[in-house]
C-alpha cells in the first residue's frame, strides 16, 4: 500500500470519529476536544493543564479553551495546587462524573462499529500495534530521521 493510502484512512479514520463525537454528543453540549479531555480527566483527575497537554501531545492554547469551556459547562473545576498555588489542578464535577458512563457508552458504540467484521483477536492485535505506533511516534527524534 502507498502513502497515500495510509494517510487517506488514518485521515478518514480521526474524521469520521470527530463527525460521530461532535453529532453523539450534542445533547451533552459536548464537542471532539471536550471529550477527548474529559475522557483522560477520568483516568487522571487532579492533574494540571501543562500535564493534560502533554499526555494529549495538543497545544497549550487548545487545552486552555477545552478547559475554559468545561469550566463554563459545569464539567470539571480548577483548584489551586496544594504545593504550587499557582497552578490549577482539574477535577470533575459531579456533572462530569455523571456523564462518565454515558460517554464511555457512546464511544464503545463506535469502537464496535469500526471494528464491525473484525474477529476478536484482529482487534486485539490491531490495537495493541496502533499502541505501538503511538508510542513509537512519540519518541521520534525529527533531527535524526531527517538527516538521512
Amino acid at each position: 500500500m502507498s502513502f497515500s493510502t495510509h494517510a487517506r484512512n488514518f485521515g478518514i479514520l480521526n474524521r469520521q470519529l470527530q463527525a460521530y463525537i461532535n453529532l453523539a454528543f450534542k445533547s451533552l453540549n459536548l464537542d471532539y476536544w471536550e471529550i477527548i479531555l474529559l475522557t483522560n480527566l477520568y483516568d487522571n483527575e487532579g492533574i494540571n493543564q501543562e500535564q493534560l497537554s502533554s499526555i494529549l501531545y495538543i497545544d497549550k492554547s487548545v487545552t486552555a479553551k477545552t478547559i475554559k469551556s468545561l469550566v463554563n459547562k459545569g464539567f470539571i473545576i480548577r483548584k489551586a495546587c496544594e504545593k504550587d498555588k499557582r497552578a490549577k489542578n482539574l477535577y470533575l464535577t459531579d456533572k462530569g462524573k455523571k456523564s462518565k458512563n454515558k460517554i464511555f457508552e457512546l464511544i464503545e458504540k463506535w469502537i464496535a462499529c469500526v471494528f464491525n467484521g473484525i474477529d476478536r483477536n484482529s482487534r486485539d492485535f490491531v490495537i495493541k500495534e496502533l499502541q505501538l505506533m503511538a508510542e513509537n511516534a512519540k519518541k521520534v527524534d525529527y533531527d535524526k530521521l531527517l538527516k538521512n
